[in-house]
């Protein structure tokens, strides 16, 4: 059967226009697209934290690592057990021409630290603690006080009466052709002593039986650096350090494996001790 071009038109106008063709959408079709919205959106804000907790890691553990850089012919060497970048300029290796001089190394070590993110706190570099000079270290205090003229009461270049005069018993004579050497206790001294007393000089050596200190703070266990801090003048002889006490006495400091184990008085004038 033949039909025109405009029946033709017609009668698929007809068939598109019944409305047994149309496709009605679902009553919740709005509820489904927005919740299908709402869920592609939850999952993009998912992911850019994800991004950015990673991204955060990255940057702290950046900041807190630390880098050495060694230079040396030429070569960088970099480790992360170091805080210092040391650098030292390569030589021109050029055929041809001679070396040219390098530039003076630095001295020390530069720390290199990143930054880190704010809110986070790196601890600060420790820094080794300074050992003490000798002229720094404790003073000795304990014992009693041996002085530049004396001991107690017992005077450099008293007589026997005028030690006895002072409370001060001589005993144990020890007599020599010019010297006797006394065992001397009594009220006058802080402690037992040993005496030398020269028949010229007088009393020219006293050696406090106890560990005694002086004046300056040398005494017992004080170190030989020590008393060469102290004493400038000090001059070590036989294993004793000498140490002027004043213009007519000098100190003998007999050392032992722990420093100072006794400590004796001495007149610079005398024939018979010391």
């Amino acid at each position: 059967m033949n039909i025109s071009e405009d029946e033709l038109e017609q009668r698929l106008r007809a068939l598109f226009a019944d409305e047994r063709l149309d496709l009605p959408p679902p009553p919740d079709a709005g509820t489904v697209i927005v919740t299908g919205a709402r869920r592609r959106r939850r999952r993009r804000h998912a992911v850019q934290a994800v991004a950015g907790v990673a991204a955060a890691v990255v940057a702290v553990a950046g900041g807190l690592t630390m880098i050495r850089v060694h230079a040396e012919d030429g070569t960088a060497v970099m480790s992360a057990d170091g805080t210092g970048i040391s650098v030292k300029p390569p030589e021109n290796l050029t055929p041809g021409r001679s070396p040219e001089p390098s530039a003076p190394a630095p001295t020390g070590t530069q720390s290199i630290q990143a930054s880190a993110p704010p809110g986070v706190s790196t601890p600060p570099p420790r820094r080794p603690s300074p050992t003490p000079s000798p002229s720094r270290l404790a003073a000795v205090t304990s014992g009693p006080l041996l002085a530049a003229d004396g001991f107690g009461r017992l005077k450099l270049g008293m007589t026997e009466a005028d030690l006895a005069a002072q409370t001060v018993t001589l005993s144990d004579a020890q007599a020599g052709a010019s010297c006797t050497v006394y065992q001397a206790q009594g009220s006058g001294l802080p402690a037992s002593a040993s005496v030398v007393v020269s028949k010229a000089a007088g009393v020219v050596a006293v050696t406090p039986d106890v560990a005694a200190h002086t004046a300056e703070g040398i005494g017992a266990g004080s170190t030989k650096d020590q008393i060469f801090a102290v004493y400038t003048a000090a001059k070590e002889e036989d294993g004793s350090v000498f140490a002027p006490a004043g213009a007519a006495a000098r100190y003998r400091f007999s050392l032992g494996a722990t420093g100072v184990v006794q400590t004796s008085l001495l007149s610079v004038t005398q024939d018979c001790a010391g």
